[in-house]
């Protein structure tokens, strides 16, 4: 309940947005975000829910989240966040308020909250014992996503660093088919 917060604050801002439409040069206008979404899935957690920000040609893009793993699918709830760039560079509008930006890709950091999680290896554990920081994720991945008006869904096809490393040291034992993962959202778009 506690995530749906700030969604809940987004949307009451976003009528103040409106407001202030034609004034592109207030502080509310570069404060808040472009949209705000949620996740499932997609290397970024379960579920997850951020907002999002959009240069002014609309070719980049940048994405800030929370997301978590449930205990029901992990021992304890897998708590995270995560930054996403993404690049865009084929948008069109279509007639009555259709937008499809149709091939994005970018790259995403995802850091696990928690004492299980480390970016540098505890003493406890001999040297080579983890080749790899298990709080940090980086993935890359490409997506795609229609827009109706100020609502919009989309999907993403991505891979993280871990992943690739573990199939490309075990080749026989992982298809290549195993290292992606897919997620989709759903956004809503403030400007």
């Amino acid at each position: 309940m506690r995530v749906l917060y700030p969604i809940i604050l987004l949307l009451i801002l976003s009528s103040e947005l409106q407001a202030q439409r034609f004034n592109r040069d207030s502080l509310l206008h570069h404060i808040l975000p472009n949209d705000i979404k949620l996740q499932y899935a997609g290397n970024i957690g379960m579920f997850a829910v951020g907002v999002g920000y959009v240069t002014p040609n609309q070719k980049w893009k940048a994405d800030l989240l929370y997301g978590i793993v449930p205990s029901d699918y992990a021992d304890d709830p897998i708590h995270s966040l995560t930054v996403k760039g993404k690049y865009t560079p084929i948008n069109r509008q279509y007639g009555n308020g259709v937008h499809v930006n149709w091939f994005h890709t970018g790259m995403l950091f995802n850091y696990s909250l928690g004492n299980k999680y480390f970016l540098g290896l505890p003493e406890y554990y001999d040297k080579g014992y983890y080749y790899f920081p298990t709080a940090l994720n980086v993935g890359v991945f490409v997506g795609s996503e229609i827009r109706y008006k100020k609502w919009g869904i989309y999907y993403e096809l991505g891979t993280t660093e871990k992943r690739v490393i573990n199939y490309a040291k075990n080749t026989r034992s992982i298809d290549f088919n195993e290292i992606w993962n897919i997620g989709v959202g759903l956004v809503y778009h403030l400007k």
